[in-house]
């Protein structure tokens, strides 16, 4: 949006420069592909003359800079790209005003400038680092002037020394010549660390302002030495300035790149424009004050030729915030007010609008009223004077970090006895999600081992010889044992056999049922008699079914002990068959039985159930059951999890947690390796001992490298520290083991009798302070700091 009292024209193509007439009635653009003369109406331009005809249109039409002549109405003057200086008539009859060309920089010209008082003078500067003088008289050059530099920016005539001219190159100096003297300048100064691209001279002070590649404005006084006065900071590359009319304080810039609007400052507030003019595109190319203060010109890439009225202008100091707070790090507050605040300025409310995201009002051109804006250019420089309070944390509760960083463990014992301590100190400062994340390490990490099953009694030796009575085994839980030498006739086949235990209350049962009776009631009995079966009587006829049906597994997972007492009722039946109901026996006994199961096959069939066997009970009672294995669970892996956490907490910025989880893990902390990679794991831990150290939590940082496990981080245990000495005095940095030279010519004082030392001076080499030697002997030999009461141990040697 263009403001009212703004007019604008638009261009055959973007000018690189524009220059006013004398009376500030006309003005001139140039460029690549335009040049023309306009007349400055009240309220449009209207355009005067074309230079850019003709039927040969070379590089001589193709301009950098242009220049008008202060004193003759009609000349011009332009640099081109060719290297050529151009001198134009608009007082020349024809279509054709060229007047005169001068070929003899070697390199393109960068800028043209007339003498303020003399008309026939003009000087040149060029990329050949060269300065050429011509005369306009005699159509030749008077002077060629030299700079040992690189390419030459801009040239400006003194107005306070008329045969002075300053010079600026890319490489960051300006020059002082002489225009009567070309064999030396009069002064070199390096004024900014990158090149300079322009210059210009105050109207009433001697004061020179440059614009730099650096983001700065410079203004120096040049009445005697170069000295800098003043320093303006920017946001880009400044690439034009010019000092306003009739404000001794106030020059306008524009930027070389990225920012497209106007700025003018105040030299004496330099952070912060005092009106700013954002009706450009594209970034500026030039700007030219008329001689009234309140009216400028500017040029741009954008086609277009701005007339900007001051009272037009935006001003961003009344959107600033005027206040700021900032916290540190051991939790002070410092508050900056402003030492003489801007009054409450009247501004049209129309002019407002509201940005998104500020969620506050900012003015924009033509907000403030003629009376406002005068009020502010008045009170703008005493605005940037600030009030500094600062409030000191002293009784506070500590904080938390600080706090749990001197209480948590590192090393010394296992992971989860660490984790549970530091999970303890972590909810005692009411860091409940770090405590939590220190439960989780214990949980996955502490598992203890499995429990043992008890031991159980060995059977009796076996008895001298077995019994031949046949006994029916119920493959309940029965050890087996083999003798080693003793074999039996079983009987029945002739065959030797081996003997098998039966408990003492089993066989009781079974001599109940039977009527059977042993030669001890219970023990060894021969295997064959135990096993028998008569094939010729036994019936060896198939059920429906060759093995009983298995029942299905209910729809809820049994417990242990359900599954364990179903075994039992079932009257012992093994897992793998049953005897068949319908076998019988000869002898006395006749009754068949399986083989009793292995101890080893005794778990559930369920999936997910633990091992159960039963002690060795007494006789005539069951015995109790115990778990040989825990039950399954579900494999979760906790590896990525937590490490998906600890990202997460060093996200929200709590390293500390991060470091230290990875530090306690120990052993187990290569499971986290492929989600973590060593990148930045070694961040973690710089930055949690950084933050240590800027704590003053020297052995807990040394701690922290130490336990380390990145060559990157352990290493720095092994680089040398250094102490730096300063002048109690002065507070300067002094050498070691020597005095400070700035404080050396002065009378040294005694610290503790503040006399001046006429004899033997004994300092401290930590703190630098001493005295008279006997006084510095009685006092060590009563106190351990330093009598200059900076809190230094001192020691003399």
């Amino acid at each position: 949006m263009i403001p009212s009292n703004t007019i604008c024209v638009s261009e055959e193509g973007p000018a690189n420069a524009l220059a006013l007439n004398k009376d500030a009635t006309q003005v001139v653009i140039a460029g690549r592909n335009v040049f023309k003369v306009f007349s400055i109406e009240e309220n449009d331009f209207t355009e005067v003359c074309n230079l850019r005809v003709g039927k040969n249109l070379n590089l001589n039409f193709s301009s950098i800079d242009v220049a008008w002549s202060t004193i003759e109405e009609n000349t011009l003057a332009t640099a081109a790209t060719n290297g050529a200086v151009v001198v134009w008539n608009l007082g020349r009859s024809g279509r054709s005003k060229q007047e005169h060309v001068f070929s003899d920089h070697k390199r393109t010209v960068n800028k043209v400038s007339f003498h303020l008082t003399e008309p026939a003078l003009l000087i040149s500067g060029s990329q050949d680092g060269m300065m050429k003088c011509f005369d306009l008289r005699m159509k030749e050059v008077a002077r060629t002037f030299i700079s040992n530099t690189e390419s030459i920016r801009d040239v400006q005539f003194s107005p306070h020394q008329a045969h002075t001219f300053a010079a600026v190159s890319e490489n960051g100096n300006v020059q002082l010549w002489d225009v009567r003297r070309h064999e030396r300048c009069l002064q070199q100064f390096t004024a900014h660390s990158g090149p300079v691209f322009a210059c210009d001279w105050h109207s009433e002070m001697p004061w020179l302002a440059t614009a730099s590649r650096d983001k700065t404005i410079k203004v120096w006084d040049i009445h005697a030495k170069p000295n800098l006065e003043h320093t303006i900071y920017t946001i880009a590359s400044v690439g034009h300035v010019k000092w306003r009319p009739q404000k001794k304080y106030q020059v306008a810039s524009c930027a070389l790149v990225l920012d497209c609007a106007v700025h003018v400052w105040d030299v004496r507030r330099p952070h912060v424009p005092l009106a700013t003019f954002a009706e450009h595109r594209d970034v500026t190319t030039a700007i030219a004050w008329q001689n009234d203060p309140n009216t400028f010109l500017s040029t741009s890439r954008d086609c277009s030729l701005y007339r900007h009225r001051f009272s037009e202008a935006a001003h961003p100091v009344l959107w600033a915030n005027p206040h700021g707070v900032c916290v540190s790090a051991r939790g002070d507050v410092t508050h900056a007010a402003p030492d003489c605040p801007l009054p409450a300025l009247h501004t049209n409310p129309a002019s407002d609008r509201y940005v998104p995201g500020l969620g506050r009002k900012q003015p924009t051109a033509g907000s403030l009223r003629p009376q406002a804006q005068a009020a502010l250019e008045r009170l703008f420089p005493g605005g940037a004077a600030s009030v500094l309070t600062r409030y000191s944390g002293e009784g506070r509760p500590p904080c938390c970090v600080v706090a749990c960083a001197k209480e948590y463990k590192m090393r010394g014992l296992p992971t989860h006895e660490l984790a549970e301590h530091n999970a303890k100190v972590a909810r005692a400062y009411n860091r409940h999600m770090v405590g939590h994340v220190w439960e989780v390490v214990r949980c996955v990490y502490g598992r203890p081992p499995p429990r043992e099953p008890p031991e159980r009694e060995p059977p009796p030796p076996p008895p001298a010889h077995t019994n031949s009575n046949a006994v029916e085994e119920e493959p309940l839980e029965e050890v087996e044992q083999w003798a080693e030498t003793q074999f039996h006739n079983s009987g029945v086949l002739g065959m030797p056999t081996l003997s098998i235990y039966i408990p003492p209350h089993k066989y009781k049962i079974r001599h109940d049922a039977t009527g059977a009776c042993g030669p001890e009631g219970s023990g060894w009995v021969s295997a064959a008699s135990a096993h028998y079966v008569d094939v010729e009587t036994a019936d060896w006829t198939l059920p429906e079914e060759a093995f009983p049906l298995r029942a299905p597994p209910p729809a809820h997972q049994p417990s242990i002990l359900d599954t364990t007492h179903g075994r039992a009722a079932a009257g012992g039946a093994s897992p793998g068959g049953s005897s068949s109901p319908g076998s019988g026996s000869s002898g006395s006994n006749g009754s068949a039985c399986t083989a009793p199961p292995n101890l080893e096959q005794t778990s559930s069939a369920y999936p997910g159930a633990a091992t159960l066997c039963r002690a060795q009970p007494e006789e005539g009672e069951s015995g109790p059951l115990w778990v040989v294995h825990e039950a399954l669970r579900p494999h979760v892996e906790p590896a990525p999890l937590l490490a998906l956490a600890l990202r997460h907490h060093a996200d929200l910025g709590d390293v500390q947690t991060a470091a230290l989880v990875m530090i306690v893990l120990h052993e187990h902390r290569s499971d986290l390796f492929p989600y973590i990679d060593e990148g930045l794991q070694e961040h973690w831990l710089l930055g949690y001992i950084e933050f240590l150290q800027k704590h003053k939590l020297w052995n807990v940082a040394t701690e922290v490298v130490r336990c380390a496990w990145l060559s990157s981080v352990w290493s720095l245990s092994q680089q040398s520290s250094s102490v730096t000495v300063c002048c109690g005095r002065c507070g300067r940095r002094a050498r070691p083991r020597a005095m400070c030279d700035r404080c050396l010519p002065h009378p040294d004082l005694c610290a503790v009798c503040r006399q001046v030392v006429r004899g033997l001076y004994a300092w401290c080499q930590g703190c630098s302070h001493g005295g008279h030697l006997e006084h510095m002997r009685q006092w060590m030999e009563k106190h351990q700091l330093c009598p200059a009461g900076c809190g230094h141990h001192c020691q003399l040697g």
